[in-house]
Formats: structure tokens, C-alpha cells, sequence
């Protein structure tokens, strides 16, 4: 018994820790970050919309939003290996948070595979886009506009191997 009281004791000591405090304040200008980082994107200013990405990831590493977003960026600046490191980060915390067959996953893959293709290995970048395809299809079906996305897009690929 208290044992489960010492450790609730520290746990709200913890909540009202400036430690606590910082972190909120973290996720908050985190989330001030993407939003600036949308905005950047919709007037198509993506250097600067990378810039507020990497700010956002910094500040809350654990987002694979946030993580994916910047992968995203720094394949379109020609960043390909940030963008790799961006993307794996977030490949591993959304398999971790939703295991290896959600749509958030099958993002992730995609994105990774788009990295390769611009990098010039299609053979990976088409393995990427598979998996993705697989698993869009398996979680949204066939005819969903995501896997009809991922569909085109990796038939696209397929095309510059053949």
C-alpha cells in the first residue's frame, strides 16, 4: 500500500514539476510549428515550411506527423537521406502505436518508396510501394481512394523497371 502511495506522490510531483511545464509548452509550440509549416506549404514555400517541421520535430520527437511531413519536405528539397531518417522514425513509432497494417504505415511506405524512386533505385522504391499497396488495400479496400493512389503510383514505377 505504500509503495502505491509513494509512487502516486511522485507522479503528481511530476505533473507540477517545471520539467512537466516545459514539456506542455514544447508540444504547444510544437503544434504552432505545423501549423506555421501548413501555411508555408499552401503558399508553396517549402523551404520554409521544412524549417518549421524540423522546429516541430525537435520539439516533440515522438510525432510521426511530424516526422513524416519533414521526410516529406526534405525528399521534395532533395534532402534524401534527412528525408529517410525523417521517414524511418516515423515508420517505427506508427508500427509501435498502430502495428504493421494501418493506413498511417502504409503512408509512411509510400513516402519512403517516393525517396527511392527519386533517388534512382526503383527496384527498392517498388518494394516500398507494395508494401504500402498491401496494405492499403487490406485495411481500406480495393476500391478506397488512398489504395487507388498508392495503386497508380506504384504502377508508375513499374513502368521505368520494365
Amino acid at each position: 500500500m505504500h509503495k502505491v502511495v509513494i509512487i502516486g506522490l511522485i507522479y503528481l510531483l511530476t505533473l507540477s514539476s517545471p520539467m512537466a511545464k516545459s514539456s506542455d509548452q514544447d508540444i504547444d509550440a510544437s503544434v504552432k510549428e505545423y501549423d506555421l509549416a501548413n501555411i508555408a506549404m499552401m503558399k508553396e514555400q517549402d523551404q520554409d515550411a521544412y524549417t518549421h517541421l524540423k522546429a516541430a520535430v525537435k520539439l516533440d520527437p515522438g510525432n510521426s506527423t511530424y516526422l513524416n511531413g519533414a521526410g516529406y519536405l526534405a525528399m521534395k528539397l532533395g534532402e534524401f537521406e534527412n528525408s529517410l531518417d525523417f521517414l524511418h522514425k516515423a515508420l517505427e513509432i506508427d508500427i509501435k502505436d498502430f502495428g504493421d497494417n494501418h493506413p498511417n504505415v502504409a503512408s509512411i511506405l509510400n513516402n519512403i518508396g517516393s525517396v527511392y524512386s527519386k533517388m534512382g533505385d526503383h527496384d527498392k522504391a517498388l518494394d516500398y510501394y507494395n508494401k504500402a499497396y498491401t496494405i492499403m488495400e487490406d485495411s481500406l479496400g480495393e476500391n478506397h481512394p488512398q489504395t487507388q493512389t498508392v495503386k497508380k503510383i506504384r504502377d508508375e514505377e513499374k513502368k521505368k523497371i520494365l
